[in-house]
């Protein structure tokens, strides 16, 4: 039963594979790497902005302007804030975006999208490939947002509160850059499209085009609320691509992250097992 189990896993012709111990150390530090400076970030963020885009202003009203702000910036502020939406409705909706429609449909669509060549277990691959992209990319965008320090459009601005969710004195108030809700998007729409384009699936054009509007969708958002400048969104939609196109390769069949370091070859009604272990 273990022969054929390992037959099945190994020998399989799926274009991609997993390598669980690597993939839930990877993943695991990714977890700790997001979740615990999130959770201690009054402690670990500084006091005031380090990106500060002029004088260091409180940001409640009438202490704020444009200061240095460079251009590009500046214009999508202008255009971007309030339009369509109110910030605080943008503000919902892109957490609702970004933390529940978005990755529902991406673990919908690894599951369902595995190609002509999946055998059992690839819809799980699939996921947990998709899934550690994503972790990665949410350690890495908040380890950059430690660094930089950016004071959010608000706070330069002048348009925010004493209190509340445009609350000046939080920290988080200077951890505009980049945007962390459209490094996960991105990253989960572009692992899912990469991944089931690797394993050649008729829906990888539809996945790609998915991708990019999950990515613009929450870029907007995001700006609407006045969470984020263009930059921001930008430097995020990187960090979420480069981690859904290079996850997903790691994982191709004899590839790094694949468990090619096994084979199983057939002999007769039984099976021989090889492999360093």
């Amino acid at each position: 039963m273990i022969g054929v189990a390992l037959a099945l896993a190994v020998g399989a012709s799926d274009k991609v594979d997993v390598r669980p111990a690597a993939d839930l150390t990877v993943a695991g530090v990714a977890l700790v790497g997001w979740i615990v400076p999130e959770l201690s970030r009054n402690q670990l963020v500084p006091a005031h902005c380090r990106l500060c885009d002029g004088a260091d202003n409180t940001g409640l009203p009438g202490t704020g302007s444009r200061g240095s702000l460079n251009g590009v910036d500046a214009w999508f502020h202008d255009a971007m804030t309030g339009w369509v939406l109110s910030r605080s409705t943008a503000g919902v909706a892109s957490d609702v975006v970004a933390y529940l429609l978005v990755p529902a449909a991406a673990i919908a669509g690894a599951w369902t999208t595995t190609g002509p060549h999946a055998s059992d277990g690839a819809d799980w691959r699939a996921v947990s490939i998709v899934m550690e992209s994503a972790l990665l990319s949410g350690a890495l965008a908040e380890g950059v947002k430690f660094i930089a320090a950016r004071k959010r459009p608000y706070v330069r601005y002048g348009t925010g509160e004493a209190e509340g969710t445009y609350g000046v004195t939080d920290v988080g108030s200077h951890l505009g850059f980049p945007s962390g809700h459209t490094a996960w998007v991105t990253s989960l729409g572009v692992a899912l499209a990469t991944t089931a384009t690797i394993e050649e699936s008729a829906a990888a054009p539809w996945l790609w085009a998915g991708a990019a509007v999950g990515s613009v969708t929450t870029s907007a958002l995001r700006m609407i609320a006045e969470k984020h400048y263009f930059t921001d969104v930008a430097a995020g939609a990187a960090i979420g691509a480069a981690c859904g196109v290079v996850v997903p390769l790691l994982h191709r069949r004899g590839g790094p992250l694949s468990s090619g370091s096994l084979s199983v070859a057939a002999q007769g009604p039984s099976f021989a097992l090889t492999g360093r272990f």
